[in-house]
């Protein structure tokens, strides 16, 4: 799996696709009450890019485990990395 700057492999579109889902603009990612929803949108449109079919309702239900192995990126919390 990649281990990468996710916001450096986001599209632009893909930014504002995920402002729409989160229903909050980037600049506001940080307060956001439900970083779940966040995480999961990001992962989403990433497992997309290898799965083009996959719909949004298909997504939710597999695990996070699953997403990410369709995406090959997987979401670490920056606060863990670093202490990495």
């Amino acid at each position: 799996m990649l281990d990468n700057d996710i916001m450096k492999t986001l599209k632009w579109s893909e930014l504002a696709q995920i402002e729409e889902y989160v229903g909050d603009p980037m600049d506001e990612w940080t307060t956001t009450k439900s970083k779940a929803k966040l995480a999961f949108a990001m992962q989403y449109l990433l497992a997309k890019r290898a799965n083009p079919a996959l719909t949004i309702e298909e997504a939710e239900n597999l695990s996070i485990q699953e997403l990410a192995d369709i995406s090959g990126v997987e979401l670490r919390d920056p606060k863990d990395q670093a202490t990495a």
